[in-house]
């Protein structure tokens, strides 16, 4: 006598086709934080200043005062990407916008050639610090904040405090000039931010950069010259910090001391907010710029609501601080 086992439940076409529901990740919704609380900022001090704060020229005044600020986060991504620290790209930018300026006013150069000078000259220290890092294996951090602290010795020394004043009318057009009413300096920052991006995310140079920042060991094992990718990194952001010292003495029309002592903050912040958007949290160009011009956007609300000066500045710490928790809390929980 057998026992015939009973039919096992049939299951309908419709349940084999069923997709898999997505469900919403803490990754998913960290990667849209930044994204909807600058949306909420711009929407806050719209509403507190609808005057002022929600018109297309503030919007493009944020943005073409940050210009600096942009083109510096954009080579820092480059530098953290490898796990590296530059902490000398404000004096950088000093140093350059100083011999920019300075070699039209002193040796009457064309405005050109004065370009040419600066971000030739802030490549120049970039090559310095890599060459460091690559082939002493000075730690970054401790020998880049020595290298800038030396070139803010030897620019003050050279400048003695003074503000040189005089320079080309072409040289301040670098971020006056326009078409239509739209800033050309924009432009031509937005092309510089998007080859970066490019170069970080899709050729063999970002990967490689990508894979030292993941383990530099494991890099040089498979191939991977190390120490070239980070000499070629540190003076892509010091030709950046080059481009950003150019920006700021255009814009104030003058050379006068630390032009780029501000940069240092906001710029690390910006890079660090970044990290939500990327891909496996990879330090990106497009999240940083958005981190930068949120961070641009707090401080100017700031500014119109008459509060202290101080404010910007700790919020923007505050900040920084908030996305390295944020970071060291992701890699806790792989």
């Amino acid at each position: 006598m057998t026992i015939e086992a009973p039919p096992e439940n049939p299951v309908t076409p419709t349940e084999q086709a069923a997709p898999p529901r997505r469900r919403l990740t803490s990754a998913g919704i960290e990667r849209w934080t930044l994204p909807v609380v600058f949306v909420l900022t711009i929407v806050l001090f719209s509403v507190l200043k609808p005057a002022v704060f929600p018109t297309a020229n503030n919007f493009i005044a944020i943005v073409q005062q940050n210009l600096p600020l942009l083109m510096v986060v954009g080579g820092v991504c480059v530098v953290l990407a490898l796990r590296e620290f530059d902490l000398s790209f404000g004096y950088v930018a000093g140093a350059s916008g100083a011999l920019a300026v300075q070699s039209m006013v002193l040796f009457e150069a064309n405005w050109i050639v004065a370009v040419l000078l600066g971000v030739a000259f802030g490549a120049l220290l970039g090559a310095v610090n890599g060459f460091l890092v690559a082939y002493t294996r000075l730690p970054s951090f401790i020998g880049t904040l020595a290298t800038g602290a030396t070139i803010q010795g030897v620019m003050l020394a050279i400048s003695n405090q003074t503000i040189f004043e005089g320079i080309s009318p072409d040289y301040v057009l670098i971020t006056g000039a326009s078409i239509g009413s739209f800033p050309i300096d924009i432009i031509v920052v937005a092309v510089l931010l998007l080859a970066i991006g490019f170069l970080l995310r899709f050729t063999v140079f970002g990967r490689h950069a990508a894979a030292i920042g993941d383990n530099p060991v494991a890099a040089r094992i498979a191939g991977v010259n190390v120490k070239r990718i980070q000499l070629l990194s540190f003076i892509l952001v010091g030709a950046c910090a080059g481009t950003s010292g150019i920006l700021l003495t255009s814009q104030a029309g003058q050379y006068y001391p630390d032009p780029g002592a501000s940069l240092l903050l906001p710029a690390f912040a910006a890079a660090y907010l970044s990290l939500s958007l990327g891909r496996g949290w990879r330090f990106n160009v497009g999240g940083a710029v958005l981190g930068a011009l949120f961070l641009a956007v707090v401080s100017t609300g700031v500014t119109m609501l008459n509060q202290p000066s101080w404010l910007g500045q700790l919020l923007q710490g505050l900040i920084l601080l908030v996305a390295i928790l944020a970071l060291n809390r992701r890699r806790g929980t792989r």
